[in-house]
């Protein structure tokens, strides 16, 4: 399975199940695809991901990442997930520069 066929499969758990996710994203694709996409027989083009996205008012990108990490991530790693959302943009830009400069500075 792919990233977007593993966040098809999320996305449909979190819409309250297979016929209610079909029901919201009738005008991308119909119930059977939205099955086979899921399952990863059926590739999510670059557009029904952008669409999926638009529909659910996920953030642009949001199919291709793997949202499935966050359920285990741990306790220290949610805690600063939830004090990060709550921070302006140039605070959040700012700790992403200082973690990649990190990041690539210690291999």
């Amino acid at each position: 399975m792919t990233t977007r066929s593993e966040n098809m499969d999320l996305l449909r758990k979190l819409n309250g199940g297979h016929n209610r996710a079909a029901k919201k994203l009738a005008s991308v694709t119909n119930s059977s695809y939205i099955s086979k996409m899921s399952y990863g027989e059926m590739e999510i083009s670059d557009h029904q991901a952008r669409e999926i996205e638009k529909i659910l008012q996920l953030p642009c990108g949001w199919m291709d990442r793997d949202n499935a990490l966050l359920l285990t991530i741990g306790e220290t790693e949610f805690k600063i997930l939830s004090r990060l959302i709550t921070q302006p943009l140039l605070a959040k830009e700012g700790l992403l520069s200082f973690l990649s400069a990190s990041t690539n500075a210690n291999p």
